[in-house]
């Protein structure tokens, strides 16, 4: 059975400049939550805007507002800004019955998530895309492993400073 990855809008809009959002899709069920689908409207190439026409991805629609409200109260908590796209995805993560994980190359978002004990429900593009049989060499520095890896313990260590641990 494939993975269900639930990707954030700068991972869909980086996926086509790269051209690689067809080798991911193959790999992967993939899943977005209707703000996500809204604001991967378009992407960057050769100075041209291209638009999206994001196609055989389920978009969910059912994100719980309490895990949505956990999620506000968790950002402002760890003083991290979050776009709709990434809240309406990360709650969607602490609702989902399925195995699913978080695909996102936002700082503030994979902080949270590693704020909010998610990590293990995150990857990195990077990962992802081995995963998915790509070792090309193409990537830009937020999609690495490293670089999701030092957001996580940045995470960690707001946990640190700014729960209240009892």
């Amino acid at each position: 059975m494939r993975r269900l990855l639930l990707l954030d809008a700068d991972v869909i809009i980086d996926l086509h400049a790269l051209d690689l959002f067809e080798k991911v899709s193959k790999a992967y069920d993939i899943c977005l939550t209707r703000d996500v689908f809204g604001e991967a409207r378009y992407y960057k190439k050769g100075g041209a805007k291209i638009a999206i026409d994001i196609k055989d991805v389920t978009i969910t629609e059912d994100v719980d507002l309490e895990s949505l409200r956990k999620v506000k109260r968790e950002a402002k908590e760890s003083r991290l800004g979050i776009d709709p796209g990434e809240s309406t995805s990360i709650a969607y993560l602490i609702q989902a019955k399925e195995e699913i994980t978080f695909c996102s190359c936002d700082q503030a978002a994979i902080k949270l998530v590693s704020y909010m004990e998610l990590e293990q429900k995150s990857i990195s593009l990077e990962k992802a895309l081995i995963k998915a049989g790509y070792h090309g060499k193409k990537l830009y520095p937020r999609h690495l492993e490293k670089t999701f890896k030092s957001y996580i313990k940045e995470g960690k260590t707001l946990r640190i400073q700014f729960k209240k641990l009892v």
